[in-house]
């Protein structure tokens, strides 16, 4: 099918917010993390059994979308182009049912995302007509975890992720504040995705063993480093995620302003009027990304897109060609602000150095 996509109206000017960046200068210097190991935690083998065990077709009846972020979060200065360092890419990979890994192998190169430059209509979120049995649904899905410390209830939500292909076959890729709570500080808990979610799970649920996020999103919540990871166990049969239902690729500082098409699970919130869903199906926005080098939205990404909570975390492919499996390059991170004049706008990291140290720290964990 061919999607109707358009050149990206950003709300902001480029030219506003455009800053030169001059090397060494002490704003350059204050942008770079001092410590870009990322933060993680390893789930107890007792709370995995848990979660195994868990009902989660009842869960996901009562579980509510995590609410959408809004707040600026100053950055810093970033670089005027986006990256900070070598470009890598890693391939999407189709689903290998037999768990068998000779035609599933994750291919890393140094070349960059290559996209359209401009598209004619942008779609600003439509439900997807594919099924979820197909590309690029069966690799989406939705993200599970209890947002509440205490051992005696259970408060849960729910964000949007995508299996993502790596050495290990069971990374998804997710929002980091799908897994840690920056205002409290903690990590969610209890954690399990669902792929190719529609009206319910076909796919089976996949347990949460290790989450991780990047050291600036953890340090400091920045939104510019909105991004993380989760491994999750293999099946009962021994096979894991990717080889179950396929894995789109990923890919680290690589061009901009380029054609974006991302996706989530939104449901209505009444904080950004004129825009209706329930997060029982998957919903698309397409468009131009605007990348912000300085200012409160520095250094990330941003789509005309009405999704709402619920779509966090979800992903923002390129390189989709007739297939649909594609390569990811950001993440569905927060709206900006509350109201009409930001009912069309959805921010994302841009994928630079700190997403790439979460990702090669587990991609073959």
């Amino acid at each position: 099918m061919q999607l109707n996509s358009g050149f990206h109206r950003s709300l902001f000017s480029a030219a506003t917010v455009a800053l030169i960046l001059v090397a060494g200068s002490p704003q350059a210097q204050a942008s770079d993390a001092d410590n870009s190991i990322p933060a993680s935690r390893s789930v107890p083998a007792a709370e995995q059994r848990r979660v195994a065990g868990l009902d989660h077709q009842a869960i996901a009846r009562i579980a509510r979308p995590l609410q959408m972020p809004t707040a600026k979060r100053p950055a810093g200065i970033h670089p005027a182009r986006g990256a900070d360092g070598p470009a890598q890419r890693v391939t999407g990979v189709a689903p290998s049912f037999d768990g068998s890994t000779a035609s599933s192998s994750a291919t890393t190169s140094s070349a960059a995302t290559t996209s359209a430059t401009t598209t004619s209509t942008a779609v600003t979120g439509i439900l997807w007509p594919g099924s979820s049995t197909t590309n690029p649904n069966r690799q989406i899905g939705k993200l599970y975890f209890d947002i509440d410390p205490s051992p005696s209830r259970t408060v849960w939500k729910h964000c949007t992720g995508t299996a993502i292909n790596s050495e290990n076959k069971s990374l998804v890729l997710t929002a980091g504040h799908c897994v840690y709570d920056i205002t409290n500080r903690r990590w969610h808990t209890q954690l399990w995705f669902y792929p190719g979610y529609e009206n319910g799970a076909r796919l089976g649920a996949w347990p949460v063993r290790l989450m991780s996020t990047t050291a600036n999103y953890f340090a400091a919540g920045s939104y510019a480093d909105d991004m993380a990871v989760v491994l999750v166990n293999k099946d009962s049969a021994g096979v894991p995620l990717v080889n179950r239902v396929g894995g789109h690729g990923i890919a680290f500082n690589q061009p901009i302003n380029l054609v974006r098409t991302s996706f989530g699970y939104p449901v209505t919130d009444s904080r950004w009027p004129g825009f209706t869903a329930t997060g029982e199906d998957l919903y698309y926005c397409q468009g131009q990304d605007t990348y912000y080098a300085s200012g409160p939205f520095a250094g990330q990404m941003l789509l005309s897109c009405r999704m709402t909570g619920g779509a966090s975390g979800g992903p923002w492919l390129s390189s989709v060609a007739s297939t649909w499996l594609g390569t990811s390059v950001s993440v569905n991170s927060n709206k900006g602000g509350i109201g009409t004049a930001w009912a069309n706008s959805m921010f994302g990291p841009y994928m630079g150095s700190q997403e790439a140290a979460v990702f090669n720290t587990y991609r073959a964990a």
